[in-house]
């Protein structure tokens, strides 16, 4: 009886090790929290980080929050339980997700995020476009519209569909956009927020444009909301004027997409700011596993990154009381460069799956 026992526990023993090897051998396991990937913009910005992982050998576990910032919380807490290295997250809400960010660290497990920061807590790093910059560069394509119709005069009405007022980005994308166009007093903005949603952006253009005919342009914080803006025209304006017709309204907004590419080739909206969606995850996860293995000195330091050949570099490197921030570059496309087969939106996107928990 007695080597019976001491042979199970060997065998057991025996075990324990072997699977303690297989999991020391797999490396790095980082966490991915998806606020959704419903719309193109999300599913790209997933893409990049897995094809980051990928390229080093890490293997990433990706949750959907499924647009909910309670869901949110509780897939960063099963991230948690689940041991991985470090989490990755795009935040639903920038400052719910601090009981997160806290959670984690608690945990000691390192906290990222990527395409939007968080509001309450303290990250390691946080990778992200210029949003001011590309909301102030979009305000300012709008005036160049509105000066060629009103033959040099900056007059007219804006319509702004903003994303989640609780995000950061979304204020970015907001006050960047206000600060310019408020420097012309005939010009008069609508601002209205559709949450990241089609269906709420379509209801939007579909209420104002019908309390207000006379509405110029339309500027969206997200391309999400192009299809939903394109059938709300057409449904108050019984047509839909492309770019260059009479009655076209301008539609300028921020994202790149290959649909909104797909929209200025076809003339349906004027011009889009192209932010890196794809290159965030790329460019974080190097930082993260050398921040594992380093710690803050693999991190890096408040000014410039140049990164030679890239239209997103230089990157800006602030530090803020929300932990480090780094914001790519941004820049205005529109029928002239919309072909440019360097732009994110262009390149074919990868068909791999990242696993998924639900």
């Amino acid at each position: 009886m007695f080597m019976s026992r001491r042979i199970c526990l060997l065998i057991v023993l025996t075990l324990i090790m072997a699977l303690t090897s297989v999991y020391a051998d797999e490396g790095f396991v980082f966490g991915y929290s998806a606020p959704g990937l419903g719309d193109e913009g999300q599913m790209n910005i997933q893409k990049g980080f897995e094809i980051g992982c990928r390229d080093l050998g890490i293997k990433c576990i990706t949750t959907n929050a499924q647009m909910n910032a309670e869901k949110q919380l509780r897939d960063i807490e099963t991230l948690i339980a689940r041991g991985v290295d470090a989490i990755c997250a795009v935040p639903y809400d920038s400052k719910a997700i601090g009981q997160a960010v806290k959670a984690a660290m608690e945990a000691g497990i390192p906290f990222f995020t990527i395409d939007r920061g968080v509001l309450e807590g303290k990250v390691v790093i946080t990778v992200m476009a210029d949003n001011y910059d590309a909301a102030a560069q979009a305000g300012m394509a709008l005036v160049r519209l509105l000066q060629g119709k009103y033959h040099g005069l900056a007059k007219g009405k804006i319509l702004e569909i903003m994303g989640n007022p609780a995000q950061d980005v979304a204020q970015l994308r907001h006050q960047g956009f206000i600060d310019v166009v408020s420097q012309y007093p005939d010009i008069e903005v609508i601002s209205k927020p559709g949450y990241w949603n089609t269906d709420e952006g379509y209801k939007i253009v579909l209420d104002v444009l019908t309390a207000n005919p006379d509405i110029d342009a339309i500027y969206f914080h997200a391309d999400l909301y192009i299809p939903g803006i394109i059938e709300a025209i057409k449904a108050v304006k019984g047509t839909f004027k492309k770019v260059g017709e009479e009655g076209h309204i301008f539609i300028v907004g921020i994202d790149g997409n290959p649909m909104a590419l797909d929209y200025i080739r076809k003339g349906f909206i004027d011009g889009d700011m192209i932010q890196p969606l794809r290159e965030y995850g790329k460019f974080i996860v190097p930082y993260i596993k050398a921040y594992l293995e380093k710690g803050k000195e693999a991190l890096p330091k408040p000014g410039l990154i140049v990164k030679e050949g890239s239209p997103y570099f230089p990157a800006v490197v602030v530090d803020t009381p929300h932990g480090l921030v780094v914001k790519m570059k941004t820049y205005y496309v529109d029928k002239h460069n919309v072909d440019d087969p360097t732009l994110w939106g262009n390149i074919p996107l990868e068909k791999e799956k990242l696993e998924t928990t639900k």
